[in-house]
């Protein structure tokens, strides 16, 4: 079915309420040619030979102004892996740039643009290939500063310093790092001369550098200095440089300090031996949602946190008392160490409730899905909702049913029974209409149906299945309750005219600009279908299923 009719489809139910990611070998025919054109535009590299070429004509025609503001405004904060994956895709493909719209100059803007933007996301060995593909990069001192603050994030400290042998050593630029590198380098002479040039610029923030470098060259215990705490609790945001200091002092940053980080600040938290347990555990769970650990280290991480055996013990009546950083290590210990099904069940359950709330279930599902027998555990119809999620989280369709249907209870049962058939389609291409036809039958037509839950669950339907007459008169016939007027579907009709035109480049400015720093499941209907409408135009079909998938869990 077109895709127009799909919109129309979608508006009439839930607007109408009618019942009716390497190489780093680029092939060039002409070599010569290829030096002189790499020579002059560093921004077109290519990374990796592998990727499509889905983005390389995507930004032929723009202006710099234009260009600059798209890879500005790429959402590398978000929680998402699709969209972490988008963004690298975006990052590391090969692009073509207008000359006539680029000069020279703003070229070199562009570039470093992309390698901040790599550096934020945390590919860190992507900049040092691009860097390695050229000579034009030898003495380069923007990708060679951003190559010593990587080596810093990843405890290779003697390769920063070597590599701030090749720029020229201008303290403006790189006088933090010469301090540190002296400091490192027991050259303590030169590091107090360059922390008194720093002194008298007298910027703000340099203070807590200033008095902590005079620290580690000194034998007290900075870790007791209340002074130095007290000076950190200033600084509001935290660079490589602050962040390499803090370790070398085995002083750990504090929440607010870490919260707004990009990947490369939280993966540098989670290595720090020197961080509290609680901010590893943040950064944890936020790395193991985009995708950047795998749930094993999530594991590990929740092993960290510290309790007492009583706490262990009565892991089920004191959680709630905790935040959900301290409530999901405490319940995940406890679940490991418990050996009596009712209360380990028990303790899943409430695992469960609080993964949720952060859309961690995906994720949690892999780390306790075969802990136990759960069909002979549920005791209540909530019970074998929560388990038929984490379930169908993990592609395991038929056990989702069958713990679903235990204690059925409609309409609830019947709207997640449609998801898993929805779900196992998207997973499978493998369809019962039948199937389809019979859950709908269930649903009473007498009255508007005010779920949530259901309005996505026939968006994903109406968007990803070819409608038979018989299901197409099923769905004309439910009615949903909704508030028109709360509605804004400019971006709606947008992402569909759009995309429906292969305009890839405004498409994905408005994908981007709707989803912003939001987790998905965080988006309204109107939102998440805009995204969804984007994704499947412009043929990113894994990404588009991935997502569809979720939001009908």
């Amino acid at each position: 079915m077109k895709v127009n009719n799909l919109v129309k489809i979608f508006l009439l139910i839930i607007f109408l309420s009618s019942k009716g990611i390497l190489s780093n070998q680029i092939i060039f025919d002409d070599i010569e040619n290829y030096n002189q054109y790499k020579k002059d535009y560093l921004s077109e590299f290519k990374v990796d030979n592998n990727l499509d070429d889905k983005w390389v004509k995507v930004f032929s025609d723009k202006s710099f102004d234009q260009i600059n503001s798209f890879l500005k405004n790429l959402p590398v904060r978000n929680t998402d892996e699709v969209f972490q994956k988008l963004i690298f895709d975006i990052l590391v493909s090969n692009k073509s740039f207008n000359r006539n719209f680029v000069s020279v100059d703003e070229d070199t803007i562009l570039f470093e643009t992309l390698i901040n933007k790599l550096f934020e996301t945390a590919r860190l060995s992507e900049i040092e290939l691009i860097y390695s593909q050229t000579t034009e990069l030898e003495n380069n001192s923007f990708i060679l500063k951003k190559m010593i603050e990587g080596n810093l994030l990843r405890n290779r400290h003697s390769e920063a310093c070597k590599i701030l042998k090749k720029v020229n050593q201008d303290p403006k630029s790189f006088g933090k790092i010469m301090i540190i590198c002296n400091i490192i380098n027991g050259k303590f002479d030169e590091a107090k001369f360059g922390l008194q040039l720093l002194k008298e610029q007298n910027q703000p923030g340099d203070i807590f550098f200033i008095d902590l470098a005079f620290s580690l060259m000194s034998d007290k215990d900075i870790t007791q200095s209340d002074d130095l705490k007290k000076n950190l609790e200033q600084i509001k945001e935290l660079n490589p440089i602050i962040m390499s200091s803090l370790q070398f002092a085995d002083i750990s940053p504090n929440f607010e300090q870490i919260e707004n980080l990009t990947t490369s600040g939280l993966l540098f938290i989670l290595s720090n031996p020197s961080v509290d347990t609680d901010l590893k555990i943040f950064c944890s769970e936020i790395l193991v949602k985009q995708g950047r650990i795998s749930v094993e280290m999530l594991s590990e991480a929740y092993q960290l946190s510290r309790f007492e055996p009583k706490e262990i013990q009565n892991a089920e009546k004191i959680y709630k008392s905790l935040s959900p950083i301290r409530a999901r290590p405490l319940l995940y210990q406890s679940i490991i160490r418990d050996k009596k099904p009712e209360s380990k069940f028990r303790k899943i359950i409430a695992l469960i409730k609080i993964s949720k709330i952060d859309n961690l279930l995906p994720k949690i599902s892999y780390l306790i899905d075969d802990l136990m027998d759960f069909e002979e555990n549920v005791r209540n119809h909530e019970d074998t909702i929560l388990i038929s999620q984490m379930f169908q989280s993990k592609y395991k369709f038929k056990e989702a049913r069958e713990i679903l249907n235990k204690y059925s209870k409609s309409p609830e049962s019947d709207y997640r029974n449609l998801a898993i058939d929805i779900s196992e389609f998207l997973k499978t291409n493998s369809i019962d209409y039948y199937s389809f036809e019979n859950q709908l039958e269930k649903f009473d037509n007498t009255k508007k149906i005010e779920s949530a839950f259901l309005k996505r669950v026939l968006m994903v339907l109406i968007s990803n299945i070819d409608l038979n007459q018989n299901i197409l008169e099923k769905l004309l016939s439910i009615s949903i309750k909704t508030d028109i007027k709360s509605i804004d579907a400019k971006n709606l009709f947008l992402s569909e005219k759009l995309s429906s035109n292969g305009d890839y480049f405004n498409s994905f400015n408005l994908l981007f600009k709707i989803v912003g720093n939001k987790d998905f499941m965080q988006l309204n209907l109107i939102e998440s279908f805009s995204v969804l409408t984007i994704l499947k135009n412009l043929g990113f079909n894994e990404e588009y299923k991935l997502l569809s998938g979720r939001i009908i869990i």
